[in-house]
This record gives structure tokens, C-alpha cells and sequence, in this order.
């Protein structure tokens, strides 16, 4: 029964969110508006490995890493996004404590429908790339892409969970703290750069980021090497890695969520508005 409850306040949060995102202009312009972020940063590293004079060594990996990290932000920010939004612009996040049950599975539903429209974008880009550059990748696994996928996903869910107990005490602006820490992620994560040209004073943070060994799988899936240090790791143990990640940031999103959530709670901040 409390299953049960639990899954149709998410599939409610879903639609809500679907709504907001996708209703508020005509299908092409939000196409145009989906696609225009991730295809501009696909052309740049296309233009840096052209110039770079080896297009294949480095673009194949590059691109499909650059089109599995658009779900980064997505799911990042899809749960701190609800908070700010219900908060300040709708006012409306005071009546979701109100509602039955806990408000994680709205904020979920919210992140969910945020990957599902990233997965457009990740989709058209790999698309893209396979038709008009070419980029064919040389092996496909789905069962390894699938685990890939959920493993992602759910470690991107929960540690969206735990920002979005931060910005429980953040004003109207603090929806630029997500996208600050999914340029930080895409920066050290190897979604554009290898781990052997990166400084070795960052290679640790490199190593430490889950999105590190997600990304690296997802690239497993598809039979592609990118740099020669995460190559020489078995598959399986960069399965073990992302599980036991995984399960680290379960913790911490619940932990992050229940300290943000109490001390707002105590603060009154859920229906101030900034």
C-alpha cells in the first residue's frame, strides 16, 4: 500500500513536471531549445579535435561521453529546480507538506521527467554523430548499458536529493549552485578530457567523482577507449565501483535531504519566499 502511494505521487510529480517543462511554448521551439545547448558544446570538441589533427583517437569517445553527460545536469538539478520553483515562483511547496506522505517522491517525479528530456538530447547527439561525422561506436552491450543507465541515474537522483536539502536555505538564485557543480563535474568527470591530460593534483578528484566510473562504463558498453589509465580497469571492477558509489550516495541523499529539510523546518523556511 505505501509502495503503492509512493509510486503514484512520483508518476503525479512526473506529469507536473512534464507539463511545466515542455507545455510553456509550440513542439518545434522546444525542440530548437532542447537541442541548442548540447549541440553547441558537441561542435566545440568537435572543432578541438579537428584542430588537434586526430578527430578519431579523440572525438568518438569524447562525443558519446559529452552525450551520456547531458543527464548529469538534468538529474542534478531536476530536484533543487522543484524546491526553488515551488517555492518562489509558485508558492506552492508550504501545500506539498501538507499532502500525505514525504515530499522526496515529488521531488523525485520532478527529476525523473528532467531525464527523461535530457535522454532526448543525449539521444539526438549520438544520432548526430552516427549519421552526419560518422562516429559509429564499435561494440554494443545493452544489458552493460541498461546497469549503466539505473546506476546513474539513481546515484544522480540522491545526490540531487542532498542539494536540494541545500537549497532549501538558498534564495531565488540558488538554481546556479546546480549548474555550477555540473560544470565542475564535467570538467573533473573525464566527459571531455581524459584522466592522463589532466593535472596530476586532479586526477584524485577525477578518481573520487561517481560520474568518473559511470561514465567510464557507459564508454564500456559501447567499446570505446578514452585515455589509457581507466581502460586497464576490468569492467567489473568498474561495476563494483559504481555500485558501491551508488549506495554511498543513497546515504548521503537521505542524510543531506533530512538535516536541509529539518533545519528549514525549524527555520520556517518552506514558505519564505526571496
Amino acid at each position: 500500500m505505501a509502495i503503492a502511494f509512493t509510486l503514484k505521487k512520483m508518476a503525479t510529480a512526473f506529469s507536473l513536471a512534464w507539463k511545466k517543462e515542455a507545455n510553456w511554448t509550440s513542439p518545434p521551439v522546444y525542440l530548437v531549445y532542447s537541442l541548442a545547448r548540447p549541440l553547441a558544446g558537441a561542435m566545440l570538441i568537435w572543432l578541438m579535435a579537428t584542430v588537434a589533427g586526430r578527430p578519431q583517437m579523440y572525438l568518438l569517445p569524447a562525443w558519446f561521453s559529452l552525450a551520456a553527460f547531458q543527464i548529469v545536469p538534468a538529474v542534478l538539478g531536476g530536484t533543487s529546480w522543484a524546491v526553488l520553483e515551488d517555492r518562489e515562483r509558485y508558492q506552492m511547496l508550504k501545500y506539498v507538506y501538507l499532502a500525505p506522505g514525504s515530499a522526496i517522491p515529488y521531488l523525485s517525479g520532478h527529476a525523473l521527467a528532467r531525464t527523461v528530456q535530457s535522454l532526448f538530447g543525449a539521444v539526438a547527439l549520438s544520432m548526430l554523430g552516427a549519421c552526419a561525422l560518422g562516429l559509429r561506436p564499435p561494440e554494443f552491450h545493452p544489458l552493460l548499458l541498461a546497469a549503466a543507465l539505473v546506476l546513474g541515474v539513481t546515484l544522480l537522483l540522491f545526490l540531487g536529493l542532498a542539494l536540494a536539502g541545500a537549497s532549501l536555505h538558498f534564495a531565488r538564485h540558488g538554481h546556479f549552485m546546480t549548474e555550477s557543480i555540473g560544470g565542475v563535474f564535467m570538467l573533473f568527470s573525464t566527459a571531455i578530457f581524459p584522466v592522463d591530460v589532466l593535472p596530476f593534483w586532479v586526477r584524485p578528484i577525477c578518481y573520487a567523482s561517481p560520474v568518473t566510473w559511470w561514465l567510464e562504463l557507459v564508454r564500456r558498453s559501447l567499446g570505446l577507449r578514452f585515455g589509457n589509465v581507466l581502460p586497464q580497469i576490468p569492467t567489473a571492477t568498474i561495476l563494483g565501483i559504481l555500485t558501491a558509489s551508488c549506495a554511498a550516495c543513497i546515504f548521503l541523499g537521505f542524510a543531506g535531504w533530512a538535516a536541509g529539510e529539518r533545519k528549514a523546518k525549524w527555520k520556517g523556511l518552506l514558505d519564505t519566499t526571496t
